[in-house]
């Protein structure tokens, strides 16, 4: 979204146009939402980090804040509402459930489309087994696209310990999804 239109699209919200702010946050829901899911493992933790994010944003125009980039501005604010859930639920252990979890393709055969849910679900799988540090940074990293400088003052961490956690997560889902596709290759034969 341009950013002219943004900022009429705030600007008829502080007039009170309730479609103005659903024309200018439907398109950031989505990846909203993946984002917050692979932080946090859950759709209810996932749907109130997004929800919460949504009514600081609300209020944040009403209140006549100059966002400049939108995208950006909102992705940082879930983030920090996806860290806040996190640390309040980490005593916790949740679930994962993926089966309700449909990640788009552009496959052009059923066969494709079957090997490529397949290899997006053992992803996601990989992704919710590392610890909730490395899946923080990495989901900032490479769904809200934030870089290692942003993350580590999102977080309050040294860019170094980003950096780390990022190789480790790169490290230990490669060797996940080596051996998910040795178990993959031995029950083919």
């Amino acid at each position: 979204m341009e950013r002219e239109t943004e900022q009429r699209l705030m600007n008829d919200i502080r007039r009170g146009n309730k479609e103005a702010f659903r024309a200018l946050v439907n398109p950031l829901i989505p990846k909203a939402y993946r984002s917050a899911y692979m932080m946090l493992q859950s759709r209810p933790l996932a749907e109130e980090a997004v929800q919460n994010s949504l009514i600081e944003l609300y209020s944040a125009i009403m209140n006549g804040k100059e966002i400049v980039r939108l995208q950006g501005w909102f992705s940082r604010l879930l983030a920090h509402r996806a860290v806040d859930i996190a640390r309040k639920e980490q005593g916790y252990k949740q679930t994962v459930d993926i089966d309700g979890v449909d990640i788009q393709d552009a496959a052009s055969t059923p066969l494709e489309s079957l090997l490529k849910k397949e290899q997006s679900e053992r992803l996601l799988e990989s992704i919710m087994a590392l610890e909730l540090q490395q899946r923080i940074v990495l989901g900032l990293y490479y769904f809200q696209e934030l870089k290692i400088e942003e993350i580590a003052s999102l977080l309050d961490i040294k860019e170094g310990t980003v950096k780390s956690r990022l190789y480790h997560a790169r490290v230990k889902l490669s060797a996940v999804l080596h051996r998910a596709q040795g178990r993959a290759k031995e029950l083919m034969i």
